[in-house]
């Protein structure tokens, strides 16, 4: 409850003075005097249960009160219990529910170091339950978000204010409205675009290959469908450019190439910012060689492979700037069908003169759940704090399958 009410005084008071402020409807939110305890269990077979129907109906007015529904887009941690475990078990709500609405689940996995004792439990149960019930995942690191915020913001003690501004900015850049374009578009002008539209039909677009050109983007049954159409891939990472303190923007001149090449070059190191990643690191020739040997840098160091990319281009020229550099064949498996899409917005985002978000389905969005499952897997054999989760309702079973179904989905990233 304190939690809550904090937020909804500080949107408030940060509001108040704007003429087009929006507020917290008092009405659409669910409090209790007590978490769960990081206890995933708590929250999901306890706290669920009991608040379902609450939930249940706040979804249901909100629903009904959009002009146009595309879907949901969940917000949850997965160190503590109520976060990972009442979280999920909303997400499981909005399947039940509306069966054919995309839900999209954005999830903050926790520092590397350790939050809550048994984050990792509650992690890889959250998961687990998430690859049956979201269409997508999105995973943001609180270790990436601090490193971001002091190596490329210049913040020596960032809080989770800043951390929040860094995944809000990067959640901006992908959700914000945009208009689809084709990868290369040179094949088409402005006089070809007006005047399909006219017509009322697409056939100029399809001749050029780039059918649907100029189309907004539906969120958020376009990003599902062209990210995360394979079942068994759903794990989404999210990357950003520019990455620069705010005291330096009047000091940077901004140019699509060096934009879109830092942004492949975080993508194919799998750099999550523009500051732990290795420049000397080079992709090899188009056309050289094909399989495993297409995957890997020169220097021996595999690519990070992708199933599919969703790249935004916002700010002006986002309509001609070259993006062949993220279609290179070493980066995706030969039977994906749509690797690469683009969408463009000529407004700028913020304060950037260009910007470029990057959604990406591919290896490097289970390398935090790998060094979970190691570290869960340690305290599994000595049964360490299990008594707490099968006093509401789990049993050793429950955790054999989140296990197996998370080693499923590391073992399906690591053969693309």
């Amino acid at each position: 409850m304190k939690v809550v009410s904090s937020a909804m005084k500080r949107a408030a008071g940060k509001n108040q003075n704007s003429a087009t402020s929006w507020k917290y409807c008092p009405d659409r939110q669910i409090t209790q005097d007590s978490g769960s305890g990081n206890n995933w269990a708590r929250g999901f077979h306890v706290h669920g249960p009991r608040c379902r129907e609450a939930i249940s109906n706040i979804i249901r007015l909100e629903v009904e009160a959009c002009d146009l529904f595309g879907g949901f887009l969940t917000a949850q941690s997965m160190a503590g219990g109520t976060g990972s475990g009442l979280g999920t078990y909303v997400t499981e709500l909005l399947k039940d529910e509306y069966p054919s609405a995309c839900v999209l689940s954005h999830c903050i996995w926790p520092f590397e170091s350790g939050e809550v004792i048994v984050q990792n439990y509650n992690a890889l149960l959250t998961l687990a339950k998430l690859q049956e019930f979201a269409d997508g995942i999105i995973i943001s690191q609180n270790e990436s978000l601090s490193s971001i915020c002091k190596k490329a913001l210049g913040i020596p003690r960032p809080s989770f204010d800043d951390m929040n501004d860094v995944v809000g900015h990067s959640l901006a850049s992908i959700f914000l409205p945009a208009s689809w374009r084709s990868v290369r578009p040179c094949e088409w002008n402005e006089h070809t675009r007006k005047t399909a539209r006219d017509k009322g039909d697409n056939q100029d677009f399809a001749k050029a290959g780039i059918y649907g050109a100029g189309m907004p983007v539906r969120l958020l049954s376009d990003l599902v469908s062209k990210l995360c159409a394979h079942p068994g891939y759903r794990m989404l990472s999210l990357r950003f450019t520019p990455q620069i303190s705010p005291k330096s923007l009047n000091f940077t001149t901004f140019n699509w190439r060096a934009q879109t090449k830092q942004l492949q070059q975080m993508l194919v190191t799998g750099a999550l910012g523009d500051f732990d990643m290795d420049w000397n690191l080079t992709l090899p020739d188009k056309g050289t060689s094909t399989g495993a040997a297409a995957s890997r840098f020169k220097g021996g160091r595999t690519v990070n492979r992708c199933l599919a990319n969703l790249l935004v281009l916002r700010g002006i020229g986002s309509h001609d700037a070259d993006v062949s550099g993220f279609e290179h064949e070493s980066m995706y498996p030969v039977w994906s069908v749509d690797p690469l899409s683009v969408a463009m917005n000529p407004a700028k985002l913020g304060k950037y003169e260009m910007s470029a978000g990057l959604l990406s389905n591919c290896q490097s969005s289970v390398m935090c759940t790998f060094r979970a499952l190691s570290r869960a897997y340690g305290m599994f054999a000595s049964r360490a704090y299990l008594h707490q989760y099968f006093q509401h309702g789990m049993e050793m079973a429950s955790f054999d399958a989140a296990f197996a179904t998370v080693e499923d989905v590391i073992s399906r990233y690591h053969a693309l």
